[in-house]
Formats: C-alpha cells, structure tokens, sequence
C-alpha cells in the first residue's frame, strides 16, 4: 500500500512538472492575446490599444490612430502566418513597428488550404491546421493589430482563389490552355459558374467577415490568364458570345487574344467579384482585389486577364495594381507612370502593390528604394509591399528610411 502511495506520489509529480513545461514552452503568439501578455508583457500602450480592439464597446477607450499621412501597409504570406518558427511572428512585428506601418494585409491561404479551423469544411484546412488545430489567423491579427506605440492597424484578410490540392483530386476542374495543357493552379471558368468554387468564395469571404471583423477583404489572383480553353468553358463561351467556335487566325489556331474571349473572361471575373461583394453588403467591410498592371498602351487594366479597371471598380472598393519589377507580365510601368494613370485620377480607389519576386528570388533593395520614393514624390495614398517572406534586413531598413520610423515620425522629420 505505501509503495502504491509513493507511485501515485510520483505520477503526480511528473504530471505537473509537465504542464508547467508546457506553460513555459508554448510560442506567444500560440496563445490568445491576453494570455500572451501574461508571459511577455507590451508596452502600456500597446496594451491599451489591445484591450480596446477585444472590447471596442468600452466608451472613451479608442486606439490612437497612426500618425501617418498615407495607408503603408505589408503583406503577410500565408508560408509566414504559418511559419512553425516560433519566433517569425513575433519578429515581423518588430519590424512593422520599426517601419512606421499602417497595417497589413495577412493571406488566409487558398480556398482549399485555409489557416484556420473550420468545422464545417475540415477538408479545406491547410495541414498545418490539421496537424495543430490552431488558429493562425487569429494569431497574426493579434500580432499585428497593435504598435508598441499603441496605434491601432489596419487588418485585411487575403484570400488566393489558386487551387492546389484541390485540382489533384477534382482534375475536372482544372483550367486547360489552348496547347490543350491542363494547369497545376487554375481552374476553368467553367468550374466557377457550375462547380461551386464562386459560392465558396463567398461563403469563405463572409466567415473572415464573422470571426475576425477585419477593415477589408482582399481577393487576389482573381483572374484566367490563359487557362479557359477546355471543352467546358468551350461551351461556356459560346452560350457567352454566340459564336460556334473558338476564334482563329488565319493558320487555323485558336486566337488567344481575340476581344471575344477578353470579353468573355472579363464578364465571368465581374460576375464572380459581384457576388462577393454582395455577399459583404451592410457589413461595413471593404473588398479590394489586386489586378495585374497594363502589359502596354490599353490602360483599361488586364483584359487579357479578364480584368477590366472600370468595370471591377462597380463592385469593389479599391484595386490594388500589381507593380513586380522582377516579372515580366507586371513590370511595363513604373509606380511614378501607374499613380499617373490611375491614382492620380481617383486616389482613393487605386493603390499600389510592390512584389519583390524576380527570377533570382528577391529584387535589390536598391530597386525597392527606387519604387517606393517614387510612390512618395507621387503622393499615393495606399501603397503596399509583398512578401514578408522575401524581405531581408535590407529590405526593412529601406522601408525605414522612406516611410520612416516611428520616432522620425514623432518628431516631424
């Protein structure tokens, strides 16, 4: 009996040396936001603005507001939101704090691999979901919500409308080129109208809307560049324009640049971004989109892509224009030439994006610096940079030197 006693002693012992382990153990940002600041304490500020956002209906407890003139804003991948680096997020938002950044923007994965859990589409959570059950959405939010200096950010929650699992099991789906090459990410627009991806989106729009309450919900990577030459969209496209057939050139190949299937494409994006955005109509959240820049002189944005400015324009709130120096499909103009064209015409629905991606990996901090001063000599009031995943040191500290730190900004230099 007293060495059963003595067994269940140690047992006991061992259980709590284990869960104070694992008190001690857990990343921060693995907890919630108050939990996190048991164990590492913020800035009286920052906790102020933090208790304000969980409780905004407290009366006269409202976060002070960047001091910045301009939405700066950075965009957060989905590789970063999920990284299983314990200490990545926490060193992102030291550097949106050293960066004087007015918020970001924090991809919430694809519509079949999302980073958080959700009950009633299990299937569509990224493994590491699956692996942790976390919720790593809510926990860059909390991250980045709040400066050190108690401002409060902006948050907009990032959906990628690419597959990737997905058109493994359903390769019905998959978009198809003219060569009659069936792609890895994009689906047809035949599957968008009749397969459920349109509904999705939007079912997956309105509970970002639900859970988090972001300021915006961003669609990227809404577009059919290519792939829409399957026996599906055939058909699609002929109920669309009447036609018997694909349009040709004069050796019998199909003409991809035809204004039929521009039309076509650009009609099957505006209906799908519609319906999103009735489905976020009332609830005081925005819908951006990014779309590519013009490739040449038709500055009516990317029809070859099915993304026509204006129209799009009748259903979100703001583009942001792709401006990726280091891809050829997104480098034609400039940022000084885009906020010309576009920002200069209506500031508040454009903004523009700067893609670090080149075929080397990342562009020079020099060629950054130069994208972003010009965005500053033109006044652009949105300006956004993508990915964190590829910006080093140097990087950040461009940032710092042109949208400036937050003590610079305190002084008024």
């Amino acid at each position: 009996m007293i060495t059963d006693r003595g067994s269940r002693r140690k047992r006991r012992l061992l259980l709590l040396s284990v869960l104070l382990l694992s008190l001690v153990s857990v990343p921060p940002y693995g907890r919630t936001s108050a939990e996190t600041r048991i164990y590492h304490p913020v800035a009286a500020a920052q906790e102020e603005c933090l208790s304000t956002v969980q409780r905004p209906e407290k009366e006269g407890n409202n976060p002070v507001k960047s001091d910045a003139a301009n939405a700066r804003v950075v965009n957060i991948g989905f590789e970063d939101v999920t990284s299983a680096d314990p200490t990545r997020i926490p060193e992102i938002a030291e550097q949106l704090d050293s960066v004087n950044a007015t918020g970001v923007s924090i991809s919430v994965g694809r519509l079949d691999w999302i980073g958080f859990p959700w009950a009633e589409n299990e299937d569509l959570q990224s493994s590491a979901v699956e692996d942790t059950g976390r919720d790593y959405v809510r926990e860059a939010i909390d991250a980045f919500i709040c400066s050190d200096r108690g401002a409060r950010r902006t948050i907009s929650l990032n959906i990628d409308t690419l597959l990737g699992r997905e058109l493994e099991q359903r390769p019905e789906i998959a978009g198809v080129n003219a060569q009659g090459e069936a792609s890895k990410n994009w689906t047809s627009i035949s599957s968008w109208k009749y397969s459920g991806l349109t509904e999705r989106l939007t079912e997956l729009a309105s509970e970002l809307v639900q859970r988090y309450s972001p300021d915006s919900i961003n669609v990227t990577e809404m577009m059919f560049p290519s792939y829409t030459f399957g026996d599906a969209d055939l058909t699609d496209f002929q109920e669309f324009s009447g036609m018997n057939s694909w349009p040709l050139q004069p050796d019998g190949l199909i003409d991809t640049d035809a204004a039929a299937i521009y039309e076509w494409r650009s009609d099957a994006v505006g209906k799908i971004m519609a319906e999103v955005a009735t489905q976020l109509s009332g609830t005081e959240v925005e819908l951006t989109m990014d779309v590519r820049s013009p490739i040449n002189g038709d500055l009516r944005g990317r029809l070859d892509s099915g993304q026509d400015y204006a129209a799009l324009l009748e259903m979100v709130d703001r583009l942001n224009i792709w401006n990726f120096q280091g891809i050829d499909s997104t480098s034609y103009y400039a940022t000084d030439q885009l906020a010309g064209f576009y920002v200069d015409q209506d500031s508040t629905r454009y903004g523009i994006e700067i893609g670090l991606w080149d075929s080397d990996g990342a562009i020079s901090p020099e060629a950054l610096e130069k994208e972003l001063l010009l965005a500053e000599d033109c006044n652009v009031p949105y300006v956004s940079i993508t990915p964190t995943s590829l910006m080093d040191q140097g990087a950040w500290d461009v940032l710092r030197r042109v949208w400036g730190s937050p003590q610079t900004a305190a002084k008024g230099e």
